[in-house]
């Protein structure tokens, strides 16, 4: 018997994400747009909020598009500034401008100096990079988490499922293989995204001990993609996560159940 989620249109709640939080964000298939939900809702409430990364981030655009604040090399005090314009709405605070409308991140030491500063808002924090494929598995020293991240949320794309497993889908595609046992060229199904969720030699043992795990299945937009998320839910493990959750982050739809329940 498939298992029953619970539906809400608000992220951040189903998340537990509160004052003082760091979110840290990973995986493939929509980053961007789960990152500006949970932004755009906080902002509602409103709370301070700081977004970086410890890799490179993409501008992420639109209308309500944040102030950028650059450190570069040596700028270290700037991170009172970031602190001042987060009260006024949201700010992105990352180290220097770089071509193709991308910045660098911030090393984790800063990430980690800002929050036990005992900033009062929230911090969303990309970790890794997936170069706008739908699923990958993590490389070597990745995700780079800074320490006292309160939520892991891995991210994958339902909208992989059904699709040819190649180099414009799979990031990583040698080690995805290994892991989720997918041939270039095979069909992915929502196995091989449980695989992807629950391997030990994937994401669930690289979060601290002490972060709420959180699986994000992005893309869900139709009654065939929920049924694909219920599908991968119900093969992942309990225990590996505290929350699982798939949503249409542009439309703010999503459906959670906990690990618990």
């Amino acid at each position: 018997m498939p298992m029953e989620l619970s539906s809400s249109q608000k992220l951040r709640s189903l998340m537990d994400v509160s004052p003082s939080d760091m979110v840290c964000v990973m995986g493939a298939g929509g980053k961007a747009t789960l990152m500006k939900r949970l932004i755009r809702e906080m902002l509602d409430e409103p709370f301070p909020v700081i977004i970086t990364s410890t890799t490179n981030l993409h501008a992420l655009g639109g209308e309500d598009t944040p102030p950028v604040i650059l450190s570069e090399e040596g700028r270290a005090e700037l991170q009172s500034v970031a602190q001042d314009w987060s009260k006024r709405g949201a700010v992105v605070w990352v180290e220097k401008k770089l071509p193709q409308n991308m910045f660098r991140g911030l090393k984790a030491s800063q990430v980690e100096a800002l929050h036990a500063s005992g900033f009062d808002g929230v911090m969303v924090v990309k970790t890794d990079g997936a170069r706008k494929r739908l699923i990958k598995a993590p490389g070597p020293g990745e995700p780079v988490i800074p320490k006292g991240a309160t939520h892991c949320v891995l991210v994958l794309g339902l909208a992989a499922i059904g699709r040819k497993a190649d180099e414009k889908i799979v990031h990583r595609m040698e080690k995805v293989s290994a892991i989720a046992e997918l041939k270039a060229g095979e069909v992915i199904e929502s196995h091989h995204l449980a695989e992807l969720a629950g391997h030990p030699d994937c994401y669930p043992n690289r979060f601290p001990n002490s972060a709420k795990r959180i699986l994000y299945l992005s893309h869900c937009t139709s009654p065939k993609a929920l049924e694909d998320a219920q599908t991968i839910f119900e093969a992942v493990q309990d225990g590996i996560y505290d929350y699982l959750i798939t949503g249409d982050s542009i439309a703010g739809n999503f459906y959670s159940r906990g690990q618990d329940e």
